[in-house]
């Protein structure tokens, strides 16, 4: 590798290969009828791309371990559809009326269709994962699928506790720490961070002992990119984010940022965000009476510093657990991927 390459960064690398990814999705979207359902629903959230953070990190992790990235990128693409199928979901659970910057999949053809289209997607993501597999030796194929397959199943169940620990009628301060840092595990560390990573070195022949590896560091990286999710969610705009603003607190999610509200409040104002966090439907003076406390608290800056703090301790750990490969081009692409989950704006 030419060493003028040595800096590229994360987000560089990224607008190499998300269009390459985005045309592998399409290959795989039905014709024909009902046309309508297949040019235009189904293909709705697919058409506004997203980020693409999740598909990079696994190019980036086979590319890291000397992997080939042709062989990574149908799985790469699986990895990104599969978003698009949980958002159509998400989007329905929790209400959301944008996402990518235009009405939800749900708000333009009703939660029927939404439910439908999601599973639809659902379909095809594996009929892609299948493929994926068959592509890649037999060995390396099966642990590609069984680690996508715990993926899948791990981020569902995450769900369910986060909509368990926003519904379950507990006190506020009953909520802990650890019950935030177990949610967000399952629902986004893993899915958004090191399952992708895990993927990428899969693909590339890496074993058991460097998964672990991986999970070390990207366990802390995927947390404080969940924290980050939380902090925009407060403090970032619609017309940035391209979705709707304060969904945790109209959802009564329990964030590290309400963890540290509810355990610095007066008791007067305790009172008033655990009946606001009771109601199910709260309006847009409610929800800004809480995120403003978040500020007033000082606790939007602890959450700041504590997903600072995480994604330090990942790079350092990263260091640590990456010293034997020498593909510095290959590193300083993974080193931006990391550090970019509390410099990103959306």
């Amino acid at each position: 590798m030419d060493g003028s390459n040595n800096h590229e960064d994360f987000a560089t690398f990224s607008a190499k290969y998300k269009e390459i990814i985005y045309k592998k999705i399409i290959s795989y979207m039905p014709h024909g009828e009902p046309t309508h359902f297949n040019n235009e629903i189904i293909r709705a959230y697919i058409d506004r791309k997203g980020q693409y953070r999740r598909p990079i990190y696994l190019l980036a992790w086979t590319q890291l371990y000397g992997g080939e990235l042709d062989d990574a990128l149908l799985p790469a693409a699986v990895q990104q559809i599969s978003e698009d199928y949980f958002l159509m979901h998400d989007d329905l659970i929790d209400k959301n009326m944008l996402r990518r910057g235009k009405p939800a999949l749900h708000k333009l053809f009703g939660d029927e269709i939404a439910i439908i289209a999601g599973d639809t997607i659902h379909m095809i993501l594996w009929k892609m994962a299948i493929d994926a597999t068959l592509s890649l030796n037999s060995k390396i194929g099966m642990a590609y699928f069984n680690k996508l397959y715990d993926i899948m199943m791990i981020t569902h169940q995450g769900q369910y506790y986060d909509i368990n620990n926003s519904v379950n009628g507990r006190k506020l301060l009953d909520f802990t720490e650890e019950e935030y840092f177990k949610s967000i595990h399952a629902k986004s560390a893993y899915y958004s961070v090191y399952g992708p990573m895990q993927c990428g070195a899969i693909i590339a022949g890496a074993d058991d002992g460097e998964m672990e590896k991986i999970k070390e560091y990207g366990t802390l990286c995927g947390n404080a990119f969940q924290i980050k999710d939380d902090i925009l969610d407060c403090i970032s705009t619609e017309e940035v984010l391209g979705k709707s603003i304060g969904t945790d607190v109209r959802e009564s999610t329990r964030t590290l940022i309400l963890w540290h509200t509810v355990h610095n409040a007066s008791a007067n104002t305790l009172k008033r965000i655990e009946d606001i966090y009771a109601k199910k439907n709260k309006s847009d003076e409610e929800v800004r009476f809480i995120i403003d406390k978040f500020k007033e608290l000082g606790s939007i800056d602890y959450a700041e510093k504590r997903a600072a703090k995480l994604t330090e301790m990942a790079l350092d750990t990263f260091e640590k657990n990456t010293k034997d490969i020498t593909n510095e081009y290959a590193k300083n692409i993974a080193r931006s991927g990391i550090g970019h989950v509390t410099n990103r704006k959306k």
